[in-house]
């Protein structure tokens, strides 16, 4: 690949876009079925989704831990896919199921039985919204479990650059969530009206769809087959320990949701509309922030992948070709977010109140979407090479330093409101990039200056065991 990469500059740009374009694709029918979801809830009743929108962001807490168990397999089975090593894959696989479960059971449990005491942290005690928030995340809770499985196979099939399975089961989840929210939410027909708890059984039938998708995938790719061969064996050249790897994204995506819900408990404070409007605001975030990871994490996988075949000097020529695909469609989305923030408001709710509110936030979030592409670059490096706890250090510090007390004294202490504490958001976004940009170039020359000492190192010795050969 590295002479090809030398020869055409946009060869790393292709590669990425035909990797992501799966991904993209699962990302956005995600997103797009959230977005649904909300503006279902949206004109469901305002106690509906104000209960909704508390609850999920304590399950996005939840459901973000859970996944960052995962990254350690994600970072290793790129690593192990690009040196032939089923034999590693598997004992990473493994490792994985362990601790990836030891984080999901507990937090099912909490959704289980305190899930009114939970959304009542956000929606400011308030009794009929915490009642809906339990009945939503009873109904919920369980998708937490069927997470593991199905996060551990997708990376298993990316890794091996086979996308399109976990796609299609993406597909399948969002179609069916779609469907069987009109369904148990409205209740027409035969079916009953369930409100609150019928948006979370729904998410949670639909997720036992998708793993029942995934396992049909792995008879066809013989998974099971590829497992059992051996490998070449030996670690790779970072901590291998699932759980090295994997706390510090456990930490930062905790603190990442945490905060989250920190900043919706800010904007509860405000009032109910603004809690309406701010979950708007936040869901438009998600969507286009869903659009970028999915390249984000095709360059993390090629990186990996190169990383583990031993061509680093591929690993700055994949980093530039995610910034080339991310950046243009990030501004020219954000432009539109601040030169139109009312109509896209207006996608989600029909409410004057909670439409007003949402708009206010819409042109913070446009600011927002080329510093998430700039940051989501940069990641994708540091993941990829194991740097995680970088990534967790990057965020620790936009979130508690910047995000969350920004947004409070603008938006409470100095009255701003909603769109005060989406500035606090901007601020994240624009630390967190900026962060995130010195390590990631600190690692890829580390990388470069260890794969030179190493081909010196083996040329001497070449030339040690040959007293004939002349040093070029």
């Amino acid at each position: 690949m590295s002479a090809d990469t030398a020869s055409d500059a946009r060869t790393p740009v292709r590669q990425i876009a035909a990797l992501g374009l799966p991904f993209l694709l699962g990302a956005f029918l995600s997103s797009v079925s959230g977005v649904i979801d909300t503006a279902m809830m949206g004109r469901f009743g305002s106690a509906e989704l104000a209960a909704v929108s508390g609850a999920s962001a304590v399950f996005d807490v939840f459901s973000g831990v859970v996944l960052a168990t995962v990254v350690g397999h994600q970072i290793l089975a790129a690593r192990f896919a690009g040196r032939d090593d089923p034999a590693g894959l598997r004992r990473s696989l493994r490792s994985s199921m362990w601790y990836c479960g030891a984080f999901a059971v507990p937090l099912t449990l909490l959704c289980l039985f305190a899930g009114g005491r939970l959304t009542g942290l956000i929606s400011d005690g308030d009794g009929g919204v915490s009642v809906l928030g339990a009945d939503y995340l009873l109904a919920r809770g369980p998708s937490l479990l069927l997470l593991v499985p199905f996060s551990l196979l997708a990376a298993t099939f990316n890794a091996y650059k086979r996308p399109r399975y976990a796609t299609v089961a993406s597909v399948v989840i969002n179609v069916a969530n779609i469907l069987l929210d009109w369904l148990l939410i409205y209740g027409p027909g035969p079916f009953p009206r369930l409100g609150a708890t019928g948006n979370g059984l729904a998410t949670t039938i639909s997720w036992l769809l998708g793993i029942g998708c995934l396992l049909v995938a792995a008879r066809r790719f013989r998974l099971a087959e590829l497992l059992r061969r051996p490998g070449p064996g030996g670690p790779v050249d970072f901590e291998t320990s699932i759980p090295k790897l994997g706390w510090p994204a456990v930490v930062s995506m905790g603190l990442d949701y945490s905060s989250n819900a920190i900043f919706f408990a800010i904007i509860g404070g405000l009032g109910q509309a603004a809690l309406g409007g701010g979950r708007i605001a936040f869901q438009m975030m998600v969507l286009l922030y869903g659009v970028g990871t999915a390249f984000s994490a095709a360059a993390r996988i090629l990186i990996g992948r190169a990383a583990g075949a031993g061509e680093v000097g591929d690993l700055p020529v994949l980093w530039r070709g995610s910034r080339l695909l991310l950046m243009p469609p990030a501004l020219v989305v954000g432009v539109v977010l601040v030169v139109a923030p009312g109509p896209a408001a207006s996608l989600f709710t029909s409410f004057p109140d909670v439409l007003r509110d949402g708009a206010a936030a819409m042109p913070l979030i446009g600011l927002c979407l080329p510093l998430i592409a700039w940051t989501l670059g940069n990641v994708s490096v540091l993941r990829a090479l194991g740097q995680t706890r970088s990534d967790m250090y990057g965020n620790l510090v936009a979130a508690l330093c910047v995000q969350l007390p920004v947004s409070w004294l603008l938006a409470s202490v100095a009255g701003l409101g909603i769109a005060g504490a989406y500035a606090g958001v901007v601020g994240y976004w624009l630390v967190r990039g900026a962060l995130t940009e010195f390590l990631a170039r600190a690692r890829i020359r580390h990388e470069t200056r260890a794969a030179a000492v190493a081909r010196d190192g083996g040329a001497l010795e070449s030339a040690a065991s040959d007293p004939g050969a002349r040093p070029a």
